[in-house]
């Protein structure tokens, strides 16, 4: 069983919220009313810790919003601040609180859906204990333990979704809902893992694949060797034929001074 400390309740403003909250204990896991929200709808994220580490309060919680603007909705007794990151988003942290480890709390991010219809956003998030341990809410995988809470954009006509099942199948970026994403960069899905067969190595530490790529050098040198052989002999056939002529012509002309023919023109 997974490891989770959040609950996280989505709402889109004047919707009904619900606040669905885990069961204590490492049993707990995050949850949300909402999946998905229209583009361009007002909508609140709230993240629920349940318990403390190991017994110790929670003293901070730290949220990144994927989106410009959002704002940290004030919780009694802690301070609220958000702080534009520069890249677009925004980090959230409340501070100066204590949750007691055994009390839910309470933090909600207010926000404005982008006009992104199948943009998936993921709200990654920082839970830290007096004892200075921390939760890091932070995975790209929804069935890790702990998977950072995440929001699918729907068309702005369409209603919000509660489950995966009531996202419409042709929806944009359904299956990012359920797919591994990098934290950083969402739109980037990660394919699952292949295993690729090894080929099997010889005594020498050598693989197959090396010995025939040997081989095949190997077959390419003999080739060049043969070559080279058919090419001398065409030359040494060259020169014996040159010799032969040569050897003719000069028995020719021997036969010609025996019969007082005289020699012939070199012009002819």
């Amino acid at each position: 069983m997974r490891r989770t400390l959040l609950a996280v309740v989505v709402a889109v403003v004047a919707s009904v919220t619900v606040p669905l909250v885990g069961p204590g204990g490492a049993g707990a896991h995050t949850e949300s009313d909402l999946v998905a929200v229209p583009a361009g709808s007002e909508a609140t994220v709230t993240l629920k810790p349940t318990h403390g580490c190991a017994g110790s309060p929670t003293v901070k919680v730290r949220i990144r919003a994927e989106v410009p603007g959002a704002t940290a909705g004030p919780v009694d007794g802690w301070t609220a601040t958000a702080t534009p990151d520069g890249e677009g988003r925004t980090v959230l942290e409340w501070t100066g609180g204590s949750l007691p480890a055994d009390a839910t709390g309470a933090f909600p991010v207010h926000f404005t859906a982008p006009d992104a219809p199948g943009e998936l956003l993921l709200f990654p998030a920082i839970q830290t204990c007096a004892n200075g341990e921390d939760y890091a809410w932070i995975q790209g995988d929804p069935n890790g333990e702990y998977p950072a809470p995440r929001l699918l954009i729907l068309p702005a006509d369409a209603r919000p979704a509660a489950t995966f099942d009531d996202v419409p199948p042709d929806a944009p970026g359904r299956d990012q809902l359920v797919a591994i994403v990098d934290v950083d960069n969402p739109g980037a899905t990660t394919p699952p893992e292949t295993t690729t067969d090894q080929p099997p190595t010889t005594e020498a530490g050598e693989s197959t694949a090396t010995t025939a790529a040997s081989a095949a050098a190997a077959t390419g040198d003999d080739g060049d060797s043969v070559l080279l052989y058919v090419i001398i002999g065409l030359l040494a056939a060259a020169l014996i034929g040159s010799l032969v002529g040569l050897s003719m012509v000069r028995r020719g002309r021997a036969i010609e001074r025996q019969h007082g023919e005289g020699p012939r023109d070199p012009l002819a």
